[in-house]
């Protein structure tokens, strides 16, 4: 029996403008409606995952309008991905476009709580003669994918709307087999997700960095730190450390927060290069001068957070505000971490032959720096 998984309740939106609705939408004129028939399955999906999101976005001319301002939409080209990803971060939802991308890929964001906008063909029907004699490729429809079905452990289905400007093109709750589905895939889609607020800490949030430490090495580090280290670590640990850096700006630090219930969730450390090494440890391998470079302290989530995508966002943060002071970040990623490393190293961070080997609790443990290069 399948099994239907929603990763969001959606509601359903048309991009078909007549003379029955043209004026609910907001169009200035009939004819301007049905000029933007053909061309609105982009707003019409970003609006669908908006009020999903509980955002209470406009109506279909209200948001072509937001669209032409900020350039996501390109005459002979259509609706720009990065540009929708955009609209959609004005309303505090995550967007990123995705290029050149698996089925799997596609999977695993669902997977992972993202709700995707899908270029697919209009109505699946890759590889059928058009009218005209020509046959239908891949993409150049857009649709919400809200969900999926499982059967017996596997994914079966994708769930989605299907917008048209045809009548019997609109489809609500349509259920695509993942292989109807992935001959039609361009292999392009936006991904998005309702984003966590980052805000940057002071030193009145030490407690709370500290809190959310201790929580996430209790969990990430078990089985390598000591367990009578952590049973005995207190919630209180990082304060001083924090009070310290945040007050002298030896360090830096962002909190991300759970938009759904205001918690802060995650916390990011950096700054310029320190002298101080993981747990007081010592330099092995080679080594080579990273003073022109910044440092990421430190990163951590709430356990529950994890591969959601906020640790992403507050990565990506300090990256931007890096680009234009250093020649490049680095880091210290414990060895036996898999989970962290790939992490680090799909945001473009690459291991070195440089270590350091620290003790805690009289367990010897290595820690490997990650570089990312500013280009």
């Amino acid at each position: 029996m399948k099994q239907s998984i929603y990763v969001a309740k959606l509601p359903f939106y048309t991009q078909r403008m007549t003379a029955e609705n043209w004026q609910a939408e907001g169009f200035p004129s009939l004819a301007e409606a049905e000029s933007w028939c053909s061309r609105g399955c982009g707003i019409a999906s970003l609006r669908m995952v908006l009020d999903g999101f509980g955002c209470g976005c406009g109506r279909q001319w209200d948001m072509i309008a937001q669209g032409l301002a900020k350039g996501a939409y390109r005459a002979g080209v259509g609706w720009i991905h990065w540009g929708l990803a955009h609209m959609a971060e004005a309303y505090g939802i995550f967007g990123e476009a995705k290029r050149g991308k698996t089925v799997s890929d596609l999977q695993r964001d669902l997977e992972h709580g993202f709700v995707c906008i899908v270029s697919i063909t209009p109505n699946f029907r890759f590889g059928q003669k058009k009218a005209d004699g020509s046959v239908y490729g891949k993409g150049g429809h857009l649709v919400p994918v809200y969900g999926y079905m499982m059967q017996d452990g596997a994914m079966t289905d994708f769930l989605l709307h299907h917008p048209s400007m045809y009548q019997e093109g609109n489809r609500v709750d349509w259920a695509v087999p993942i292989q109807t589905f992935s001959d039609s895939f361009s292999g392009n889609y936006i991904r998005l997700r309702k984003a966590g607020t980052i805000r940057q800490a002071t030193v009145a949030d030490a407690l709370t960095i500290s809190r959310i430490y201790a929580q996430s090495w209790k969990s990430a580090f078990r089985g390598q730190v000591p367990d009578t280290y952590l049973e005995r670590l207190p919630e209180t640990h990082w304060v001083p450390f924090f009070e310290k850096h945040l007050s002298n700006g030896s360090l830096l630090a962002k909190l991300i927060y759970d938009n759904q219930n205001q918690t802060a969730i995650g916390a990011v450390a950096y700054g310029a290069a320190r002298q101080e090494l993981p747990a007081g440890g010592q330099i092995v391998g080679k080594s080579l001068d990273y003073s022109a470079f910044g440092e990421i302290a430190s990163l951590y989530l709430l356990p529950q957070y994890y591969a959601k995508g906020y640790g992403r966002e507050l990565l990506e943060a300090v990256q931007q505000e890096c680009m234009q002071t250093y020649a490049g970040l680095y880091l210290w990623v414990l060895r036996e971490i898999e989970r962290a490393k790939a992490f680090y190293q799909k945001l473009g961070f690459c291991p070195t032959e440089e270590a350091c080997l620290c003790e805690i609790d009289g367990k010897q443990l290595t820690d490997i720096r990650y570089v990312y290069h500013i280009s």
